[in-house]
This record gives structure tokens, C-alpha cells and sequence, in this order.
């Protein structure tokens, strides 16, 4: 507890808010239901730096699934676990920084109290900064565009809830000075019925350069965990301050 900071939390948090869950699971064992909270993705390395942090299980599964789309395929799977009083305190400490109000509601079911989030107002530069790579991480893409003289980049953060892509258009903007917006884009059939899928884009180029100081600082020491999406980042950057 004493060696995270607010940084580590707000971290984690824009994890779970994307790739997280907070469940109460029946406990053979114990003969009672047990609350688990678990991070669950294809990537192995942001589930592998949560297993050895918080010193739990890496595990990983194989499961046949479909796309929107039909496609069937076998999907790969890794994740870690915590659960009673271990998994009480990480939900204690994470969930402030929960932006995700569908994330808020799950964590505060489990904890039987009203999880709100810490006031915008309050977030410091580095937490939202956190917050935000590990979102670009879990619900983004990153797309370096190639032209004859130049590069331009675009991330896209991808949600159904229209309402926290909002929240993080306003604290990107107001916090960080991103200049980022959202729109809706695409919707599809799935077993649950009709989805819409918005897309918030931060774009970076020499014309529009608005944005570079936030990909600089996702290059700072512990910010990014990904290696794959951190090197386009990296490799924008070099571009842009070597051009």
C-alpha cells in the first residue's frame, strides 16, 4: 500500500475502466461469496506488470468467440485475479479515479457503498496523463498516416458510452490542453441487440501540432506500459522533433 502513489491508482484505473472487472463470486471454500476483481487481455504485458504489483497468478486461457462482424476465431487470453480482503483494498484505492460510471456502479456494488469519482477539478496533470495511456492502451488505436514530406498520428479511444467519452474530452482539454472531440462510428447487431460505437481522436501533425507536449510526456518513465503502441508513439515524436 505504502509504495503506490496516486499515479499507480489512476493508472490502474483507466485499466479497469477498459479491460477491468468487479464481480461477487461464490468462494467453495470459504462457502460464501467473495469479491474478485480481475484484468482480463490479449496483451500479456500490462496483465503480467499486474500480477507481479499486486503478487497474484498470471493465467492464461483460450476461448472460441465471434466478432460483430461473424468471424469466428479463437481468442487469446490473459489474466490476473484478486480477491477478498486484497481485492476490497484494491477496489478502495482504484475507484476514485474510476471515470467510467458503469465501472463506478460495479466497484460499488461490490464494496456495498456509492463510488463516486474524484472531482475533475482535483486530478493533477500526471494523474490524467496516466489515466489516459493506459485508456489509449486498452480501448485504443494508434495510426501513424504517411504522406510524401510528412507524418501525421491519430489515436482513437473507442466506447459505447457516449457520456464518458464526453468526460474525457473535458478533462483532456481542461487539465492537459489536448485538443480532442468525438463522434459516432459505426453501429452493429450483437446477441444484446443494436450497439453504437463512438470514437474520441487526438490527431498530431507539423500543421496541427497542438498535441505533441501530450505524446511527449507518454513517453516519460512508467507512463505507457505497452511496448507495441509506445514504440508509434516514439516513432512520431523522433520524427516530429527531427524534421
Amino acid at each position: 500500500d505504502q509504495e503506490l502513489t496516486n499515479l499507480d491508482w489512476a493508472k490502474w484505473a483507466g485499466w479497469f475502466d477498459t479491460d477491468g472487472c468487479f464481480v461477487h463470486q461464490w468462494n467453495k471454500e470459504h462457502k460464501g461469496y467473495q469479491l474478485f476483481v480481475s484484468l482480463k487481455l490479449t496483451d500479456r504485458q500490462p496483465v503480467e506488470l499486474f500480477s507481479e504489483i499486486f503478487e497474484t497468478s498470471l493465467c492464461y486461457l483460450e476461448d472460441n468467440t465471434i466478432t460483430p462482424n461473424g468471424v469466428h476465431y479463437v481468442s487469446k487470453i490473459f489474466k490476473a485475479g484478486l480477491s477478498g480482503p486484497k481485492a476490497t483494498w484494491f477496489t478502495e484505492n482504484v475507484s476514485p479515479y474510476l471515470i467510467k460510471e458503469e465501472k463506478r456502479e460495479y466497484a460499488g456494488a461490490v464494496l456495498d457503498d456509492t463510488v463516486r469519482s474524484k472531482d475533475f477539478n482535483t486530478w493533477t496533470k500526471d494523474e490524467v496523463t496516466r489515466y489516459l495511456a493506459t485508456v489509449i492502451e486498452g480501448d485504443g488505436t494508434i495510426q501513424i498516416i504517411y504522406s510524401r514530406y510528412a507524418k501525421n498520428i491519430a489515436i482513437r479511444i473507442y466506447s459505447s458510452d457516449k457520456q464518458y467519452l464526453a468526460n474525457l474530452v473535458s478533462i483532456a482539454a481542461s487539465k492537459l490542453n489536448i485538443d480532442c472531440k468525438f463522434r459516432k462510428a459505426k453501429t452493429y447487431q450483437t446477441k444484446k441487440g443494436l450497439i453504437t460505437m463512438y470514437e474520441l481522436f487526438i490527431r498530431c501533425s507539423k500543421k496541427t501540432p497542438i498535441n505533441i507536449d501530450f505524446l511527449r510526456s507518454l513517453l516519460k518513465y512508467k507512463v505507457m506500459t505497452l511496448d507495441r503502441k509506445k514504440e508509434k508513439i516514439q516513432e512520431f515524436v523522433n520524427w516530429f522533433d527531427n524534421k
